[in-house]
């Protein structure tokens, strides 16, 4: 049934012999003893725990590693790790996970409310036709376990109000240990991860595709709490080192930038060297006294005065300089050419007014040709050029302003501004009055104001300068000379005011001079004494910086130590640590591939022959660290070779192997694993999982009735329990449980016993919602029976709905003088039956009617009378 593509002795490679199967833990210990030792008491507390090891535990292998690697000082009595033993250890006891009971659930798809599904330890089987919900109960073990194949949960999608999240109460037990789950649609949740479900989805899953493994042995699982434990010792080793450098350097603030020893505390670190720094300190008297000295010097030459004076020097010659500059503008004031440039204008402008009363006859203009006119006309002239009018006005044009033809008396008129505009005269006014802008009195980059404060500020000298004398003069002249000219006015008593300004001005270039020189020499010792303090400063800075070095040298060589430490840490956690983990995760995949591979391999042939499986290559392959397999029929993919049914059967082997190598037992669900087998495969399936269910806990959702009679029938003949569930739907609701109604399981006098022990329990009961269920009850059974009494007597076990085939021996026991009778009481009966059993689907005008004991007895009678008839020899 398995052709093997390749050598399974060699999966792990073609080192060492693999003739003969690995102890995984063996493996882990020959490892362990090649390393440190730290590493090694964490392997050996493994092996002896077979779990993950504690914080206590972690915290003593952290210690080791401390004290192995010189961090730490080994205490009295420390030994090493011994070396480990390599002998095969017996295998650990297996944990058996077994579900108890599935209730409460609300929020999926439409599943009735307060249904109950109790499991059995071996063997639970849920029948039902199409949409009667045995997904949504599947769907809810699929999504807990996380399989590969879970779906989302919706809600009812028919339902008129908002359903509520989908949620569950799931009782379990590990080990006999009892739990309890509320669970709220999360995916994957220990321990009931531990479950395989085989659905159709499998199919292509476990034939076509290359699978990982979807458990880790508990041997393999040792390499991975060996793993954690180096990584969360690599974890503390980080966390120590961070918490060895500190955030910013708590030294730098106390030196001073610029100082020698400034970049050997800036860059204080695990290659410092202290003794250079202890050779830099100054903790000496000498040093003392030599900083006090330098102190007064450095205060000394800061207390001085040369900058005062010459900042005030320098003040005093920006204001003399500027006032000279001002005497000397109006001192060199060409009176006389700007005289005559007034007198010009003011003979040409009398001129021009002449003119233009001349050019204009009486009337011909709105007003006097004054300057209102005159600027009015000019603009207008400055809009023509403007518009490129160089000919305008020339007949048949246009009015610029107001887009009116010109008439003749208007043309002539426009034609008239022009001359009078273009004529010399005009020409000449307008230069003279630009000779006598150019010839007024101005002072370039200076300020009267500014000027006036400057006199301001030498008036209140104490004693004032020389200087001073003529100065509120210089300024009363000057004003008045600069306002005349900007104003076109004549400058009164100019001659005298020219004179006295040269002579100020005279007195002010010296003092200009003067100050001049005295600016010079009080800049050369500003720059012997900055230069001075500069020298005495950085001396006092080294000094204090060597000093503060001693004070705080102490605290430098601790703070160094933790860096040396904290880069010995790095170096362990960067390239030691990861080392140590590669070299694990190889001799881990290799045990992994060894035994996961050939067990399976093994395991796989098995399922094969028991469902005789088509005959398939198997193929693994590893990569990316991980166990993979797959399957081949020659070199195609099997789907595309083998037929439904054969896929089907094939999956299903996978599935079985792939169950069986894990290291816990678990329930095994199936979810309608038959659709598309023939009867023969069928039969075999049901026999593999009727065996199955002898070691594991199995559940069986199905369709099929035959698979469903088959497999009970199984179960039946070896006289072996099991719990089976008919699921059924109304109008309104999925999912309702009728338990211990199984096919081919019953007699009807079976069927009768527990029909009377439900009547007896009916009389006990106090509470009449209790009565009113168990009544429900029994009518359920009562259906059963009618169906049990047909099958089985009435039609004399020639055919049954959960066989697929035909007694014919059967046909001589039918007794159909008899036939008509029971026909007529049982019809009549099954109908009430199905009105009145739970998920019942009696018409809304019969909704509230509820059968009492008394009818039920009634019923029963005569069912019991019926068949006695029948029966009776």
């Amino acid at each position: 049934m398995l052709a093997m593509a390749d050598d399974v002795d060699n999966l792990a490679g073609a080192e060492g012999d693999r003739s003969q199967p690995v102890d995984p833990r063996a493996m882990l210990a020959e490892w362990a003893n090649e390393q440190d030792d730290w590493v090694r008491e964490a392997a050996a507390q493994v092996l002896s725990s077979s779990q993950e090891l504690s914080v206590p535990q972690l915290d003593q292998i952290f210690e080791r590693f401390l004290i192995e690697k010189g961090f730490e000082e080994k205490p009295e009595g420390f030994q090493v790790a011994p070396k480990l033993a390599l002998a095969e250890s017996a295998a650990a006891a297996e944990d058996v996970l077994e579900l108890s009971q599935l209730s409460d659930v609300a929020g999926v798809n439409a599943l009735a409310a307060s249904q109950i599904l109790e499991f059995d330890a071996n063997l639970t089987v849920l029948f039902g036709q199409n949409g009667a919900g045995k997904t949504g109960y599947s769907r809810v073990l699929k999504r807990v376990a996380a399989v590969r194949t879970a779906e989302d949960i919706l809600p009812n999608a028919h339902a008129a109000d908002a359903s509520p999240s989908p949620s569950a109460s799931i009782e379990y037990s590990i080990n006999g240990a009892a739990s309890t789950l509320a669970w709220a649609n999360e995916a994957g949740i220990p321990p009931l991860t531990r479950m395989s479900v085989f659905d159709a989805p499998a199919v292509s899953l476990h034939v076509d595709n290359e699978l990982n493994y979807v458990f880790t042995p508990r041997e393999i699982a040792l390499f991975g709490y060996v793993a954690s434990a180096v990584r969360r010792v690599q974890e503390r080793v980080d966390a120590e080192a961070k918490a060895l450098r500190p955030a910013a350097n708590p030294f730098l603030a106390h030196f001073q930038r610029g100082t020698s020893l400034y970049p050997k505390i800036e860059t204080i670190g695990a290659t410092t060297d202290l003794a250079e720094l202890a050779a830099l300190k100054d903790d000496s008297t000498e040093g003392q006294t030599a900083h006090a000295k330098l102190a007064g010097e450095v205060g000394a030459l800061k207390a001085g005065n040369v900058e005062a004076r010459h900042d005030a020097v320098k003040e005093e010659l920006e204001r003399v300089s500027a006032l000279r500059r001002a005497g000397t503008a109006l001192a060199e004031f060409n009176s006389g050419a700007y005289e005559a440039n007034r007198a010009s204008v003011e003979r040409l402008q009398d001129e021009y007014r002449r003119a233009r009363t001349e050019l204009f006859a009486d009337g011909e203009l709105a007003g006097p040709p004054d300057d209102e006119w005159n600027a009015f006309i000019a603009e207008g002239d400055r809009y023509r050029l403007h518009l490129g009018g160089h000919d305008y006005p020339a007949e048949g044009d246009d009015c610029i302003y107001c887009g009116q033809t010109l008439s003749g008396e208007a043309l002539a008129l426009v034609r008239k501004y022009r001359t009078y505009l273009d004529d010399a005269l005009a020409r000449q006014l307008a230069e003279a009055r630009a000779a006598l802008s150019a010839s007024r009195l101005t002072i370039s980059g200076l300020s009267l104001d500014v000027l006036k404060e400057h006199v301001r500020q030498i008036g209140v000298s104490d004693p004032p300068p020389a200087y001073a004398t003529g100065l509120l003069r210089l300024l009363s002249d000057l004003e008045g000379a600069l306002t005349a000219t900007a104003e076109g006015r004549q400058v009164l008593d100019v001659e005298a005011a020219i004179a006295e300004a040269s002579n100020v001005a005279t007195v002010l270039a010296a003092a200009e001079a003067e100050l001049a020189s005295a600016l010079a020499d009080l800049s050369e010792q500003k720059r012997d004494r900055v230069q001075s303090l500069a020298t005495k400063e950085q001396e006092l800075a080294e000094l204090t910086a060597r000093q503060t070095l001693g004070r705080h040298l102490a605290a430098i060589t601790d703070a160094v130590k933790k860096a040396k430490r904290a880069a010995q840490l790095d170096t362990f956690a960067k390239t030691k640590l990861p080392a140590i983990q590669r070299s694990l995760t190889l001799i881990s995949k290799q045990a992994s591939e060894d035994m996961v591979n050939r067990n399976f391999a093994s395991l796989f042939e098995e399922e094969c022959r028991e469902l005789n499986a088509p005959t398939v290559g198997l193929e693994f392959q590893g990569r990316r660290g991980q166990a993979e397999r797959r399957k081949v029929v020659a070199q195609y993919r099997p789907s595309a070779v083998l037929s439904e049914g054969e896929l089907k059967v094939l999956a299903i082997a996978d599935f079985l192997a792939e169950c069986r190598m894990t290291g816990v037992k678990a329930p095994i669900v199936f979810d309608d694993p038959v659709t598309s087998l023939d009867y023969l495969r069928l039969n075999e399936v049901a026999e593999r999982i009727s065996r199955l269910a002898d070691t594991h806990q199995v559940i069986v959702f199905t369709h099929n009735i035959f698979f469903a009679s088959t497999l009970l029938g199984l179960r039946d003949a070896r006289k072996l329990k099991y719990r089976f569930y008919e699921v059924r739907s109304n109008e309104t609701e999925k999912g309702v449980l009728q338990a211990d109604v199984g096919p081919r399981q019953d007699t009807p006098a079976q069927i009768a016993k527990r029909i009377n022990k439900t009547v007896e329990l009916v009389k006990s009961a106090d509470d009449s919602v209790i009565k009113e269920a168990l009544i429900e009850r029994a009518y359920g059974l009562l259906r059963a029976w009618c169906e049990a009494f047909v099958e089985q007597e009435l039609l004399a076990n020639v055919t049954q709905r959960h066989r697929s085939n035909l007694m014919m021996g059967g046909l001589d026991k039918i007794k159909l003088e008899r036939f008509a009778e029971a026909k007529s009481a049982l019809m009549p009966l099954f109908d009430r039956c199905s009105r009145f059993m739970p998920g019942h689907s009696q018409s809304i005008e019969q909704l509230n009617i509820k059968p009492g004991l008394d009818e039920f007895a009634k019923d029963w009678d005569s069912a019991q009378k019926a068949r006695a008839a029948y029966i009776a020899t």
